[in-house]
């Protein structure tokens, strides 16, 4: 646990970096959501890191909706917007708009050929 919270500050000390490098071993590489939009579907089952906003169910139109779940939670940076699978114990109204680091995997909707992240862990940036 205390490695994880090191590597998630360190992840926002270097956020205008795309990459962190911690004690030689391990490699943190941030991702952007239009990247993951914009290569969808070769992405599916891929693990990533986003630093993103987390917007509870306050999804703008045009990020595309996975149609998994009807409770389905998005979140957005710079690049765009994302639907999650999973909110990681996050409240949709009382923690939006607060910035997360979130780790999952990248998965392909067979409902609406969209991805999204199915939430394996979230942070929240300090």
């Amino acid at each position: 646990m205390a490695r994880w919270l090191f590597l998630l500050f360190l992840a926002g000390l270097f956020s205008s970096c795309a990459s962190v490098t911690v004690g030689g071993e391990t490699r943190i590489r941030i991702e952007k959501i239009g990247k993951i939009n914009k290569e969808c579907p070769s992405v599916v089952g891929k693990e990533v890191f986003l630093k993103a906003t987390y917007l509870g169910w306050n999804c703008p139109r045009k990020c595309k909706h996975p149609r998994i779940t009807r409770s389905d939670t998005c979140i957005k940076d710079e690049t765009g917007c994302i639907y999650l699978l999973g909110r990681g114990k996050l409240n949709p109204l009382s923690d939006r708009g607060k910035v997360f680091l979130f780790k999952g995997k990248v998965e392909l909707s067979p409902f609406s050929k969209t991805c999204y992240i199915k939430v394996e862990r979230v942070n929240e940036v300090k």
